[in-house]
């Protein structure tokens, strides 16, 4: 395999999966400093998607807290805006470790929907 070179001087394949590795704040960090396009790539595709679940998961749990005073609709939401905060949770801890392996694995994978945006900014 061929080793393409990289800004930071490390293996495109580490840097690869060091772009997912801190959710969004490390797709930030190489994707201001990296030149690497394959890099850059992943990088971006880490920030529209965990930022994008990040937003999701705040406003979920902050529209529960809400809605948590009101006395009969508090039950019914705080059980329902839960439990679709700790499934947001479960989809966003699975497609972290989906996303490292497959950097690690295949340097060209794209999230199918995300994908589309990623081309936007790189």
């Amino acid at each position: 395999m061929i080793q393409r070179a990289t800004t930071l001087g490390l293996s495109e394949r580490f840097e690869r999966v060091l772009a997912y590795m801190f959710f969004c704040f490390s797709g930030v960090v190489l994707f201001i400093f990296e030149k690497n396009r394959n890099v850059r790539w992943h990088a971006v595709q880490s920030m529209l998607t965990f930022g994008t679940l990040f937003v999701v998961m705040f406003v979920v749990n902050t529209l529960k807290d809400i809605l948590r005073i009101i006395p009969l609709l508090g039950i019914l939401t705080t059980f329902g805006l839960g439990l679709l905060f700790h499934i947001l949770e479960i989809l966003t801890i699975s497609l972290w470790l989906w996303l490292m392996f497959m950097a690690l694995v295949r340097p060209d994978y794209r999230l199918p929907f995300v994908g589309k945006w990623v081309r936007i900014f790189v």
